[in-house]
Protein backbone atom coordinates (compact mmCIF):
# COMPACT_ATOMS: atom_id res chain seq x y z
CA UNK A 1 0.00 0.00 0.00
CA UNK A 2 1.44 3.37 -0.94
CA UNK A 3 2.13 6.02 1.64
CA UNK A 4 -0.74 8.52 1.78
CA UNK A 5 -0.32 12.26 1.44
CA UNK A 6 -1.10 14.08 4.70
CA UNK A 7 -3.24 17.19 5.02
CA UNK A 8 -3.51 18.76 8.47
CA UNK A 9 -6.60 20.93 8.79
CA UNK A 10 -6.46 24.38 10.31
CA UNK A 11 -8.44 23.09 13.29
CA UNK A 12 -5.84 20.37 13.91
CA UNK A 13 -3.01 22.91 13.62
CA UNK A 14 -4.74 25.13 16.19
CA UNK A 15 -5.26 22.09 18.44
CA UNK A 16 -1.56 21.23 18.31
CA UNK A 17 -0.57 24.84 19.00
CA UNK A 18 -2.89 24.93 22.02
CA UNK A 19 -1.48 21.64 23.31
CA UNK A 20 2.07 22.90 22.77
CA UNK A 21 1.35 26.17 24.58
CA UNK A 22 -0.25 24.38 27.52
CA UNK A 23 2.61 21.90 28.00
CA UNK A 24 5.27 24.55 27.34
CA UNK A 25 4.05 26.54 30.35
CA UNK A 26 5.82 23.91 32.45
CA UNK A 27 8.33 22.31 30.08
CA UNK A 28 9.19 23.44 26.56
CA UNK A 29 11.22 20.30 25.81
CA UNK A 30 8.22 18.09 26.66
CA UNK A 31 5.97 20.25 24.48
CA UNK A 32 8.34 19.74 21.55
CA UNK A 33 8.40 15.99 22.25
CA UNK A 34 4.60 15.86 22.15
CA UNK A 35 4.43 17.64 18.78
CA UNK A 36 7.09 15.26 17.46
CA UNK A 37 5.03 12.33 18.72
CA UNK A 38 1.95 13.62 16.87
CA UNK A 39 3.94 14.01 13.66
CA UNK A 40 5.36 10.48 13.95
CA UNK A 41 1.83 9.15 14.46
CA UNK A 42 0.63 11.05 11.37
CA UNK A 43 3.32 9.28 9.35
CA UNK A 44 2.37 5.91 10.81
CA UNK A 45 -1.28 6.53 9.96
CA UNK A 46 -0.25 7.43 6.41
CA UNK A 47 1.26 3.95 6.14
CA UNK A 48 -1.43 2.12 8.12
CA UNK A 49 -4.63 4.19 7.87
CA UNK A 50 -6.88 1.48 9.30
CA UNK A 51 -4.87 1.27 12.52
CA UNK A 52 -7.24 3.79 14.11
CA UNK A 53 -10.73 2.74 15.09
CA UNK A 54 -14.22 3.92 14.28
CA UNK A 55 -16.45 5.26 17.00
CA UNK A 56 -20.21 5.31 16.87
CA UNK A 57 -20.48 8.92 18.10
CA UNK A 58 -19.04 10.32 14.85
CA UNK A 59 -21.64 11.57 12.39
CA UNK A 60 -19.34 10.69 9.50
CA UNK A 61 -18.85 6.94 9.19
CA UNK A 62 -15.41 7.23 7.58
CA UNK A 63 -13.84 9.11 10.50
CA UNK A 64 -11.42 7.24 12.73
CA UNK A 65 -9.72 7.91 16.02
CA UNK A 66 -6.19 7.07 17.05
CA UNK A 67 -4.98 7.33 20.65
CA UNK A 68 -1.61 9.00 21.15
CA UNK A 69 0.13 8.82 24.48
CA UNK A 70 -2.22 8.75 27.44
CA UNK A 71 -4.72 11.56 26.96
CA UNK A 72 -4.42 12.63 23.34
CA UNK A 73 -6.22 11.51 20.22
CA UNK A 74 -6.01 12.14 16.52
CA UNK A 75 -9.26 12.32 14.57
CA UNK A 76 -8.82 11.59 10.87
CA UNK A 77 -10.22 10.12 7.70
CA UNK A 78 -8.86 8.92 4.38
CA UNK A 79 -10.19 9.84 0.98
CA UNK A 80 -8.51 8.65 -2.17
CA UNK A 81 -4.77 8.88 -1.41
CA UNK A 82 -5.00 11.61 1.24
CA UNK A 83 -4.97 11.30 5.02
CA UNK A 84 -6.92 14.23 6.47
CA UNK A 85 -6.02 15.08 10.07
CA UNK A 86 -9.20 16.71 11.34
CA UNK A 87 -8.41 17.30 15.01
CA UNK A 88 -5.76 16.59 17.62
CA UNK A 89 -7.49 16.59 20.99
CA UNK A 90 -7.06 15.82 24.62
CA UNK A 91 -9.24 13.09 26.02
CA UNK A 92 -11.03 15.71 28.09
CA UNK A 93 -12.58 17.58 25.15
CA UNK A 94 -16.04 17.00 23.76
CA UNK A 95 -16.31 17.14 20.00
CA UNK A 96 -18.62 16.23 17.15
CA UNK A 97 -17.52 15.22 13.67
Amino acid sequence: MPNLNIIITTAAEVDMQNIFDFIAQDNVAKAIEMIDLFEKKFNTLALFPKSGFRKSNFVRRDVRECIVAKHYQIIYYVKDDILYILRVLTGYQDFFI
